[in-house]
């Protein structure tokens, strides 16, 4: 049985294009034509949960959506899957499509692709938008973004563990995070996303997820960016956003009040007219920080 992300890209005459870079055998989520906005997914997820961004194609946009290593319909990864590993697989992606004035879109752990990314190579890229994510996710004395503060390497241990040993309740207790609101639809699409990905890519992925500090390369990207969060999130803090604002030369934090980790699915019309502000037309003005209702 279809779920909702799967029909909104057959509706769209979505195209799934299976491709090989750098060795890694992917799937590449494709619609639309026009400007590109390449869309890194979650943590778990899968391109196909950028469904609500095909709305953008009425408005000249084409939507490419990977689906990276051991995540949605790629194959398991050959090489460690890291942040590093990703974002290069994505760079090759852009430069194996020849795209030019690229939107990066990457939600929570996407995000953090998208800034090595820009941060180490930003000349095909126009802007940048990510969604509800912190630069470092570990606790750390002074910094009060983390995913959790009684993160520790035992609890790490643990939770590595648990994603080997029984990865579908393990997503079960993380889905029921993401949402502000209960929304079964949503809800049972990501989880037959989640259900497709490889536990122990994914427990790797985590690892490098939970390792990684992008707060120094954050002042090193010179693309107009936002930072979208959710002002109900169970993740982060909505001051994160504006954390990256500040430590990012031409970011804006937005949060959106009435949604959670996911803007993207939980406020498409809001988070859509956001995003094609600034793939359009630059960097709003004049505020580094916004409030906002989705009512």
């Amino acid at each position: 049985m279809q779920t909702a992300f799967a029909k909104a890209w057959e509706a769209r005459n979505g195209r799934h294009d299976a491709m090989t870079l750098g060795g890694e055998a992917i799937m590449v989520h494709r619609a639309g034509a026009g400007r590109p906005l390449v869309c890194i997914h979650g943590w778990a997820m899968g391109g196909l949960s950028f469904a609500p961004q095909l709305a953008l194609i009425d408005q000249g946009f084409e939507i490419i959506a990977p689906d990276l290593p051991g995540f949605g319909d790629s194959s398991i990864a050959q090489a460690h899957p890291t942040i590093a590993t990703m974002a290069n697989l994505v760079r090759n992606l852009i430069t194996d499509l020849d795209l030019s004035e690229v939107t990066l879109v990457g939600w929570s752990m996407g995000a953090s692709v998208a800034w090595q990314l820009a941060a180490t190579s930003s000349a095909r890229l126009k802007a940048l938008v990510s969604i509800d994510m912190s630069p470092r996710v570990s606790p750390e004395n002074g910094w009060d973004y983390a995913l959790s503060s009684s993160m520790t390497r035992e609890t790490i241990e643990l939770a590595v563990q648990a994603m080997r040993n029984d990865w579908t309740g393990y997503c079960d207790l993380f889905l029921d995070r993401i949402l502000a609101e209960p929304k079964a639809e949503i809800r049972t699409a990501m989880a037959a996303l989640a259900a497709l990905a490889d536990p122990v890519n994914a427990s790797q992925a985590w690892l490098s997820l939970v390792q990684f500090d992008a707060r120094a390369q954050l002042a090193q990207i010179q693309v107009p960016a936002l930072a979208i969060h959710g002002g109900r999130s169970a993740l982060y803090p909505q001051t994160v956003g504006h954390e990256i604002a500040r430590l990012m030369p031409q970011c804006w934090a937005i949060v959106l009040d009435d949604v959670g980790h996911a803007p993207h699915l939980e406020a498409p019309e809001a988070f859509n007219a956001h995003l094609s502000n600034l793939a359009k037309r630059g960097p709003p003005a004049p505020t580094l920080c916004e409030h906002l209702s989705t009512q």
